[in-house]
């Protein structure tokens, strides 16, 4: 891949940020896990698969026009959708203030009036905007995680509530379907169904071993059927996508069963009662 240099690094009160060039490869690195890349000669293209399947929220709404990624990291889903679809309008939000200048400066996400950032908390940010949304995307992680406040039914409820008609949440989880390290997956499978009609999921062979693969999730009320969806798929959503291997993605809808009566669906901490006084 060639030299492995170092182009940045920092502390920000949220992670210890890292921007490497491996060759023709530059990559964005919280402490010891991967976030985000792009390719030198093409930084609209990432060696990441999981961003492509994000795509796949337009087979279940294809005429959408305003999406809401929660988390930025390098904006490799961001700046793609921004550039494939010019009637598309982005709000992200983002944590990290650091990180949004990381995205511009070293990966070339751009300025532009389509792409709104705000730095916030993503769950804040969704409780007090009046914006509705065709698609909203979470794709935030602690480590390798999604933070729990972005997977309980409460939040997702909030979510459901600043979507247009058929709209679609899609999630980029860590985990697996199955084994005994597929609770995590199970709780957030069964929340989503919990709160939507209809939950896809999308399988890939990548992510941290020892916890599994990268899913995608998408939930909607959207009535499309799984033989829909995949027609969709194949014909690039009339031609409208053109992510690599689009046209083969319903190859990895995963139509195995998902036990959920053993896991719990995630809820807020109850809160605290105030204590009375005399």
């Amino acid at each position: 891949m060639g030299a492995h240099n170092t182009i940045y690094s920092h502390t920000s009160p949220y992670h210890d940020i890292h921007v490497e060039d491996l060759g023709y490869l530059r990559v964005l690195r919280f402490e010891r896990n991967r976030q985000s890349s792009m390719y030198l000669d093409a930084p609209f293209d990432t060696d990441f698969e999981y961003p492509a399947y994000l795509h796949t929220s337009l087979a279940l709404k294809p005429d959408a026009t305003r999406t809401l990624v929660i988390g930025l990291g390098g904006g490799s889903v961001v700046k793609r959708m921004w550039r494939d679809y010019p009637e598309m309008r982005l709000d992200v939000v983002e944590l990290d203030p650091e990180i949004v200048e990381v995205a511009h400066r070293f990966f070339e996400l751009p300025r532009d009036p389509r792409i709104r950032v705000f730095v916030d908390d993503g769950r804040a940010f969704l409780e007090t905007t009046m914006e509705t949304y065709d698609i909203v995307i979470v794709d935030a992680f602690d480590e390798d995680r999604v933070p729990r406040p972005l997977t309980t039914e409460e939040f997702l409820r909030t979510a459901r509530d600043h979507l247009a008609p058929d709209g679609v949440v899609a999630y980029n989880f860590i985990g697996s379907p199955k084994g005994d390290r597929s609770k995590p997956f199970r709780s957030l499978y069964r929340t989503l169904a919990n709160v939507w009609r209809h939950v896809w999921v999308f399988t890939m062979d990548e992510g941290v071993a020892a916890e599994g693969s990268n899913l995608i999730l998408l939930g909607s009320d959207a009535d499309v059927s799984d033989d829909v969806l995949r027609s969709r798929l194949a014909d690039r959503v009339g031609g409208k996508v053109t992510v690599p291997a689009f046209h083969r993605f319903g190859e990895d809808l995963f139509t195995g069963e998902i036990r959920t009566g053993d896991v719990p669906i995630i809820t807020d901490p109850p809160r605290a009662k105030p204590r009375r006084t005399r």
